[in-house]
């Protein structure tokens, strides 16, 4: 053979090797794509051929049980976690790789990984370290769901050198909720960081050991955004008597989740020294601090009536009136009845009347 023929014949093979790479990864992209347009039984027919071609395209069978899930295809969704079952190791890194970097398909990967079960522990764990919030946020999820079976693991994790996969192992046995975690729980209150013993105090908080809420009370009071989010949380969703004063420090937060989730555990006070502060929430503009502070204003109930009564007959904004309006019939209070009438008979505006109208049949 010539030496000019052997180089056409190389061109040749070479220009084949790169159509064929072009079609595999432009199958897989345009699956994606059918995926964002939810025609997902284009991608479904699309996967299947490919993967009749190539059985062993891990990244294939991730995406196409993505696609029965989406579509609630059962069997079809079993049968292809035991093929990534199957595949081993590197299904649980594919399906951990897909997770972190395509927040469209998320979520799908999160329910593989949960189904795919045990061998994904270990990958998951080191989630919990990722220097992205929301990666950290998935891995938390996932190993929740797994429940019991990734126990042993968290206790485990719960001396590693990562101070992240402490904090996130510690979060995810309080969310599983089984008791044997707690001598590991208290061990880790006195570890060196903060996020750890904020954890750790509201995992055993979960588990009914609720001696150790002055930890997750400093934890409001944290350089670290993720750490303030987790008191703050607590202090709403679980600390029945929270402090007053460094909640009212976490209402002003800078951090949006920090602040919204303080005003709401400031209805938990009862204290009319509070209730300024949640009157200044229904004012502002962003709709999740100004409904974290309607909830507050209603569980407080009548101490909050006159204040909110003051407001609505000062106050100009609509949509600060509606929200006043609103949780003045969510208390009940029969003092609200005559200003209210007033804005039905008086208002020019034909939503604070109907607001006061709903309002008025609430209380009476």
């Amino acid at each position: 053979m010539t030496k000019k023929a052997t180089i056409v014949i190389l061109l040749l093979s070479l220009i084949w090797y790169m159509g064929c790479g072009r079609e595999k990864v432009n199958d897989l992209e345009i699956a994606r794509q059918e995926i964002q347009e939810h025609a997902y039984s284009q991608a479904e027919i699309r996967l299947e051929k490919l993967l009749k071609k190539q059985p062993q395209n891990v990244e294939a069978q991730c995406i196409l049980a993505a696609v029965y899930n989406r579509q609630n295809k059962t069997q079809k969704l079993g049968e292809t976690v035991q093929k990534l079952r199957e595949l081993g190791n590197p299904s649980v890194e594919k399906l951990v790789d897909i997770m972190k970097r395509e927040k469209n398909l998320a979520d799908d990967m999160a329910k593989l990984l949960t189904l795919v079960g045990k061998s994904a522990i270990e990958p998951l764990i080191l989630l919990l370290g990722d220097s992205d919030e929301y990666v950290r946020e998935d891995a938390i999820q996932v190993l929740t769901n797994m429940g019991n079976q990734a126990i042993e693991s968290l206790n485990e994790a719960l001396a590693s050198s990562n101070a992240l996969i402490k904090a996130g192992a510690a979060r995810v046995l309080g969310n599983i909720g089984d008791k044997t975690a707690i001598k590991s729980l208290v061990k880790s209150l006195g570890d060196a960081d903060l996020h750890v013993r904020v954890e750790s105090a509201i995992a055993l908080h979960k588990l009914g050991d609720k001696s150790h809420e002055d930890i997750i009370t400093i934890g409001l009071g944290s350089d670290q955004i993720p750490v303030r989010r987790s008191a703050a949380i607590a202090m709403r969703d679980i600390v029945e008597k929270p402090v007053v004063a460094p909640l009212l420090r976490a209402a002003r937060d800078s951090d949006m989740q920090v602040r919204a989730a303080a005003i709401q555990a400031l209805g938990k006070v009862k204290d009319a020294k509070v209730v300024a502060s949640l009157i200044d929430g229904i004012k502002s503009t962003d709709n999740t601090i100004r409904d974290a502070a309607a909830i507050a204003l209603k569980e407080i109930g009548e101490l909050a009536v006159m204040p909110l009564l003051d407001l609505i007959k000062q106050e100009q904004n609509i949509a600060v009136l509606q929200k006043a309006i609103q949780i003045l019939g969510d208390i009940g209070d029969k003092r609200a009845i005559d200003p209210l009438e007033k804005i039905y008979a008086e208002s020019k505006q034909h939503i604070l009347k109907q607001e006061a109208a709903v309002a008025l049949n609430k209380i009476e």
